[in-house]
């Protein structure tokens, strides 16, 4: 963990001399991955609560996600959460980096669960309206209300680099706080896949399914702790997360999502995001 104060400037203002890299795939040269740029604004998280054996999480629900995938990308960090409970087959949760510690089931058992599938949070609230169309509707007014955030009123904010080696991932990521605070503060590294192959009731045969969670890069189910006490305004805490991926997943389609969370007893609170997704 490292601290440091940031002198008035983002991580954006502060240039790295060029290395250069060879990819072993290839043998050309690539620029050194730059850290992406810190802002003061809202990334909200948002995930499908869903499951293979459930009808309507393959009919209107799937519907839903596509929608909402394809309205908000690169403004939220999205995934579909296919945790153990209730009309599951465990096909994604045993896919999982780390299947023992379900990041998936985590999820669902530190959000307060609606009881049913498929169900909409936006930054770990359940979307009001679980049913049709009106889900879509509930949930974008919570996106929306998450993106459009004053900035004074954003304390925290994420900031990534990736660099991969064949089928190793390296992610350097980076918190920055905005104000004055204190608190127990973590920040996980996780993999989204989009389009993995499985079969799901209310589709026809196999089929791609979207954005399915993959997993914490590393530091478990919550990444790393980064803070535990007071934090200054301008400070910044790095942290560097390294996998090597399965086999079985296409590191084609495969993106990155950071989040802060804020620890308060046993539960996790979603704090800011931030994300490569498209």
């Amino acid at each position: 963990m490292l601290s440091l104060l940031a002198l008035g400037m983002t991580i954006s203002s502060c240039k790295k001399e060029e290395e250069e890299v060879i990819e072993p795939e290839t043998g050309t040269t690539a620029p050194e991955p730059t850290f992406s740029a810190h802002a003061q604004v809202q990334v909200p998280i948002v995930l499908k609560e869903t499951g293979e054996l459930c009808p309507p999480c393959g009919g209107w629900g799937w519907t839903n996600w596509e929608t909402l995938i394809n309205d908000y990308k690169s403004t939220a960090f999205k995934w579909a959460n296919y945790s153990n409970y209730f009309v599951s087959n465990s096909f994604f949760v045993n896919s999982e980096l780390d299947p023992a510690n379900s990041v998936q089931n985590a999820f669902q058992a530190n959000f307060p669960y609606g009881g049913s599938k498929p169900l909409i949070y936006v930054n770990g609230t359940q979307a009001s309206t679980n049913t049709g169309a009106a889900q879509v509707t509930d949930s974008k007014v919570k996106i929306d209300q998450s993106i459009n955030t004053p900035a004074a009123n954003v304390k925290v904010s994420a900031a990534y680099k990736i660099k991969w080696e064949g089928n190793k991932i390296t992610v350097d990521a980076q918190a920055k706080f905005y104000q004055n605070t204190g608190g127990t503060y973590y920040m996980g590294v996780y993999l989204v896949e989009d389009k993995v192959m499985a079969t799901q009731s209310g589709q026809s045969g196999t089929v791609p399914h979207h954005l399915a969670m993959r997993g914490s890069v590393e530091g478990g189910v919550w990444g790393k702790e980064i803070v535990s006490g007071t934090v200054a305004a301008d400070d910044l805490f790095d942290e560097t997360y390294t996998t090597t991926i399965p086999s079985g997943y296409n590191k084609e389609n495969i993106s990155v999502g950071v989040i802060i969370w804020r620890k308060n007893g046993t539960k996790y609170f979603y704090e800011n995001s931030a994300t490569n997704q498209e």
